[in-house]
């Protein structure tokens, strides 16, 4: 009984309140995307993307990404990108909002 009500606890922590702190984190990604990524990236509908980076939408579009694969890319150095001032709570915000635009 105590392992039942130990699984259902949990099912109920990872199903249950994930929505939520789901769009939480995803909302707080929009705003760090408006402030460290709009200059480059088009990152909502409407926006005019640069020529020289893709979109949030086509980066959301592509095959092998997830959140995770994003959040680790935003957090290494890159010679295309600038060294972005981001804890990891951070890029996981901003991994979110770029995945939640997957189609």
């Amino acid at each position: 009984m105590r392992k039942l009500k130990l699984r259902l606890s949990v099912a109920l922590i990872l199903f249950g309140g994930v929505p939520a702190a789901f769009a939480q984190n995803a909302a707080n990604g929009e705003r760090l995307s408006k402030r460290w990524c709009s200059g480059c990236h088009a990152i909502g509908s409407g926006a005019e993307p640069s020529h020289r980076a893709p979109s949030f939408a086509a980066i959301a579009a592509k095959d092998n990404v997830n959140s995770d694969t994003i959040a680790s890319f935003l957090l290494l150095p890159h010679a295309t990108m600038p060294n972005l001032p981001l804890s990891r709570k951070d890029a996981e915000d901003i991994a979110r909002f770029i995945i939640q635009m997957k189609k």
